[in-house]
């Protein structure tokens, strides 16, 4: 499965559906995918965003206690599919014993155990190429170009960190693509 890592970019209310859109943003380009979740979803969402932990562990909290309590590791989380209206997304776990396990879970529980476990977050790229049209604009300006200089390194980082070197890989050929662009235009 070809794989987009993205980050939560924002969360806002959406007074046509009288629910929360969660903007899931590409680290590699500006392809975004909105969610959209109840109020008590986005409320856990926007709790693990700003790493406030409660007094007492929430659902969450205790689902990746029991994951680290049986030796396993939360490796990364997926949103998989888009059928009727609805999101789908797996949790995949890795453990010495068992290897690598996919659980099927709803969107939002895979955010907040992303952002709760630093784990990273992929869309289905088949995903956003069937929901996003195609019409990127070009970064002509020097300050866009900053900008994405900026995202793109950031994520690259990000992507170090979770040993995630082909996206890593990835990530530094666009960004010395750019640079490129940079010093021959």
């Amino acid at each position: 499965m070809n794989m987009v890592l993205v980050d939560i970019d924002k969360i806002s209310y959406d007074p046509n559906s009288k629910g929360y859109l969660v903007m899931l943003k590409s680290f590699e380009n500006d392809d975004y995918l909105e969610i959209l979740v109840n109020t008590k979803d986005a409320k856990q969402i926007s709790l693990a965003k700003e790493g406030i932990n409660l007094p007492r562990p929430s659902s969450h909290d205790l689902l990746l206690d029991i994951i680290g309590r049986f030796n396993a590791k939360l490796k990364k989380i997926i949103i998989t599919d888009y059928k009727t209206s609805t999101y789908y997304a797996k949790i995949i776990l890795h453990n010495i014993n068992s290897g690598e396990i996919g659980i099927d879970c709803r969107p939002s529980d895979a955010i907040v155990l992303s952002l709760r476990s630093t784990c990273p977050l992929y869309i289905n790229k088949k995903i956003l190429s069937n929901i996003l049209p195609d019409n990127k604009e070009e970064f002509d300006d020097e300050e866009n170009t900053e900008i994405l200089l900026k995202n793109l390194n950031k994520a690259l980082d990000k992507a170090v960190m979770l040993e995630e070197y082909e996206t890593a890989a990835k990530l530094r050929d666009q960004i010395n693509d750019l640079l490129k662009d940079v010093t021959a235009g």
